[in-house]
């Protein structure tokens, strides 16, 4: 890491009521790579949103869940939804452990965010996943504040993409966020054949990573754990822009 990288890391860090928690590798080198020290900042806020032709949201859900359940291992986590859709059967095949897994089901968004503010200061918790489809800058900044004060992740799910608004000069701008790093994930082709549909893929984009780099990469999944696989890496949004290529990972 650059001594730039370093001295905005301890920046980040300033102020916060516990001891830095440190990092939680993917245990995938492409996109650890980028990540700040090797790995997903713990006691952050993280967000996670839909992309592409997916307007249930199942690719970011999946990856959202697999994230958790890696977190699962520090403590048990608490999933906060106003949906009902939620399957624990499915969520176990995602790697989830149900035992170690708790549900709660708040009104509306505005109870979302509470529960999840109060759960993240409480001590006990891997981690706390919030889906909250609008969640403003405000309310992301109190989630970041109240991760610092326990040292617990949070993940904002937002299952759908919320197309940005053109401000009053016409110009659209991609809106604030206080998340440490921020993803879209899309559906991908499936690597299988016309008898073999094979394991689903995602089309994994970092947008925003705080100390770290942006990136885009296919993942393929498997099923009943909480393992990807990198399929293949592709241009970065800086070569993106002058319609480089495609490359594959080696």
């Amino acid at each position: 890491m650059s001594a730039l990288a370093a001295l905005r890391e301890r920046l980040n860090r300033y102020g916060s009521a516990v001891e830095d928690p440190g990092v939680l590798p993917l245990a995938l080198p492409p996109i650890d790579d980028r990540l700040p020290r090797g790995g997903l900042p713990l006691g952050r806020l993280h967000r996670v949103a839909g992309a592409g032709g997916d307007p249930a949201g199942a690719a970011a859900t999946g990856f959202a869940a697999r994230l958790l359940a890696r977190l699962q291992r520090r403590g048990p986590v608490l999933w906060c939804a106003t949906a009902d859709d939620l399957y624990p059967p499915a969520l176990a095949a995602l790697g989830l452990d149900p035992d170690r897994l708790i549900l709660v089901r708040p009104r509306d968004e505005t109870g979302v965010l509470a529960v999840t503010e109060e759960a993240l200061r409480t001590p006990g918790f891997g981690a706390v996943l919030a889906e909250a489809a609008r969640a403003d800058l405000l309310a992301e900044r109190r989630l970041q504040l109240a991760c610092e004060a326990r040292g617990t992740t949070a993940l904002l799910l937002q299952r759908r993409p919320i197309a940005p608004r053109a401000g009053r000069d016409g110009i659209v701008r991609a809106g604030a966020s206080a998340a440490v790093t921020r993803w879209t994930v899309a559906p991908a082709p499936s690597g299988g054949t016309a008898a073999w549909v094979g394991p689903a893929r995602w089309a994994l984009d970092l947008t925003h990573s705080r100390g770290g780099l942006p990136g885009r990469w296919i993942v393929e999944t498997e099923d009943g754990t909480d393992r990807l696989a990198v399929v293949a890496e592709l241009a970065d949004h800086a070569t993106e822009a002058v319609d480089t290529p495609r490359r594959l990972a080696g």
